[in-house]
């Protein structure tokens, strides 16, 4: 490839974009015809002498690939939802092209501004096929009104995807920021659907905080699907929903809290006016909710002003000398307020949480604290936090659980759907899974699954019964509770290493509200 002028790359464009252009609408059946959904993976190319082509990757040479695959959503979509699914992809691919041979002959500031300023006053291929799409909508007589088409384009694609497509126009930005878009695209995207990935943290025993590596793995093979820029020590992540992972920095002394989206690599940090208490505090409690009715975001913020620090059985404890407090954030406002009247319990034992059912849940202490730390988990609850009510709610554990040996672990999750508790016994190796088969009522507790594995650490444990573990010296592996199936996942582990895993969720949440993740340098 020579140097080229501005001049030189803007004929190159036109050209390319009229090609494309034209077989999305003079040329539509022909290429209808030849991305038959049997070949293998297929791509639209345009040329700068405005001349198509449908082939399988590698035309481009150096420059940038069109979408690979075009031909196999073909047959599931309508015409129209396909055409527009072309177009979508389309755009990116010509302003990729632009951006390459920009960069590669080190085009200077001015020549780039000039030159994206004369590519940003073409209308976009989605915009001019806009129009034929319309007609052909009329002509098959099918589709969906456009509003909803838009969403259900883009709500079939990943994230890395949407964020491209978001800077080519000023309408794509529009349609994608929607809040609608999403909630549709968390809902209907094929990975969060499926649960096929994974999100792990880890590093070696010898690194320094801030080196952890965050990377995308496949649930089945574990392989290594992509690496995400981190900026926050994995000790700090409080809990993870709907793709924001909540960050609370200092565990003794509460500094500051975060709320980040790996997978589009934005954070929130939160307005200040209302942390001086937690700062001064000697526990704060973080909890992350979405609220139903007014499609918004919540954190609860449980505020110890004055506790004592107490290690027992159950692990960290704070027993409150002064009555807590409980503060709200609602991340549409970007404020926080103080709910009078509500008083957590005196009693906090730190441990995990899960979000489900429209609230947050521990397994805690009850209102009346406990008089007996020997023998805690008599007076031990499910303590939840009702996102929507912004109160209080307690559940009784099962009965037989209380009356059973200590467990050296228990949590509260999601398994199908249901409320459980995971309870894992040291001393043989035991696990029980208690189901409350209709929430709220603590009548309907049962234990559905007890098995015996053993591990040095419980990494993981999937909605869907999959339990992932470490174990020092012989990896990671996965046990499926339903199946009772061992699958080796990596072969190295170190019990001097850390790992955390949760389920993958790729999420819009903080498009908007986010600032873009800046590397700690």
């Amino acid at each position: 490839m020579n140097p080229r002028t501005v001049e030189d790359i803007i004929k190159d464009f036109k050209g390319r974009r009229a090609a494309i252009i034209k077989a999305l609408t003079k040329d539509f059946e022909k290429l209808y015809k030849l991305c038959d959904p049997n070949h293998p993976n297929l791509c639209l190319y345009g040329f700068p002498n405005q001349v198509w082509e449908v082939n399988l990757p590698g035309l481009s040479g150096e420059l940038p690939e069109p979408r690979v695959g075009i031909n196999f959503a073909r047959d599931v979509m309508t015409r129209h939802e396909w055409l527009r699914m072309l177009a979508l992809h389309s755009d990116p691919w010509l302003v990729s092209i632009v951006s390459y041979v920009a960069t590669k002959f080190s085009f200077d500031k001015a020549d780039k501004i000039r030159l994206f300023s004369k590519i940003g006053g073409f209308p976009s291929i989605w915009e001019v096929v806009g129009g034929e799409a319309k007609k052909r909508v009329k002509i098959e007589g099918g589709g969906l009104p456009e509003e909803v088409l838009d969403e259900e384009v883009l709500s079939r694609l990943p994230v890395r995807d949407l964020l491209k497509y978001r800077s080519v126009c000023k309408m794509w930005q529009s349609l994608i920021d929607d809040l609608k878009l999403v909630s549709i695209h968390l809902k209907k995207y094929k990975n969060n659907v499926e649960e096929s990935h994974l999100l792990v943290m880890s590093c070696s025993p010898r690194s320094t905080i801030g080196n952890e590596r965050v990377l995308v793995r496949r649930c089945d093979t574990y392989k290594k699907v992509q690496q995400i820029q981190n900026s926050y020590a994995f000790d700090d992540w409080i809990c993870y929903v709907d793709g924001v992972i909540l960050v609370k920095r200092g565990e003794i002394i509460f500094q500051e809290a975060v709320l980040w989206n790996p997978s589009i690599g934005r954070s929130l940090s939160f307005p200040e006016s209302m942390l001086k208490a937690m700062k001064d505090a000697t526990y704060v409690e973080l909890g992350l909710g979405y609220e139903f009715n007014s499609n918004d975001y919540k954190v609860v913020a449980i505020v110890y002003p004055r506790a004592k620090f107490i290690i027992k059985s159950l692990g960290k404890m704070y027993c409150a000398t002064v009555p807590g407090l409980v503060q709200v954030y609602t991340l549409s406002n970007d404020s926080w307020i103080s709910i009078l009247g509500v008083t957590p319990p005196p009693y906090w034992n730190v441990g995990k949480q899960v979000y489900m059912n429209g609230a947050i849940h521990w397994i805690n202490f009850g209102p009346e604290g406990t008089n007996d730390l020997l023998h805690p988990t008599k007076d031990l609850y499910v303590v939840l936090f009702d996102v929507k009510d912004e109160v209080f709610r307690y559940f009784q554990l099962p009965i037989d659980m209380k009356s059973d040996v200590e467990p050296k672990e228990k949590f509260p999750t999601n398994l199908n759907g249901s409320f459980a508790i995971f309870c894992a016994y040291d001393h043989e190796s035991r696990h029980d899974i208690w189901v409350m088969n209709e929430y709220g009522v603590p009548e309907s507790w049962s234990k559905c699954y007890t098995f015996t594995l053993q591990f040095d650490k419980l990494l993981h444990f999937k909605s869907n019964g999959e339990l992932f573990y470490a174990i020092h010296g012989k990896g990671i592996k996965s046990y499926d509770i339903n199946t009772k199936r061992v699958k080796d996942l990596a072969k190295t582990y170190s019990r001097y290493s850390k790992c955390r895993i949760y389920t993958y969720v790729e999420s819009l949440v903080l498009l908007k509200e986010g600032k873009i993740q800046r590397p700690n340098l």
